[in-house]
């Protein structure tokens, strides 16, 4: 199909990640235990967190879509399930999200 020379149009940038975001982050750095429904727990090595989820280290990551248990300080298993993989860094999104108070106390004790 030909296109007109004279047909206008306008290329908006791509929003950054971070600005695209629905809560801001905290860096952290804090060890946390995961479980997925059927399997071990094991270790990972936490380096941010937000009132909607939380990011992390792991040497065998999982995939996106798994739903996971994950074991922060002072807290009972929170839902979540992973959003993003990219390498060994991976995202997850918190099933309910974190009262802001929890967060700034996670974020200050975790760092």
């Amino acid at each position: 199909m030909p296109v007109s020379a004279d047909t206008n149009f306008t290329v908006s940038p791509a929003t950054p990640a971070k600005e695209a975001r629905r809560a801001d982050r905290s860096d952290v750095r804090a060890r946390a235990r995961l479980r997925e429904a059927g399997r071990k727990p094991f270790d990972v090595e936490l380096f941010d967190i937000s009132t909607t989820g939380f990011c992390f280290f792991a040497f065998s990551p999982p995939q996106v879509g798994t739903r996971l248990w994950v074991n922060l300080p002072g807290l009972e298993m929170r839902e979540s399930i992973v959003r993003r993989v990219d390498g060994t860094s991976c995202g997850c999104e918190f099933s309910s999200p974190l009262h802001p108070s929890v967060t700034e106390h996670l974020a200050k004790q975790l760092r």
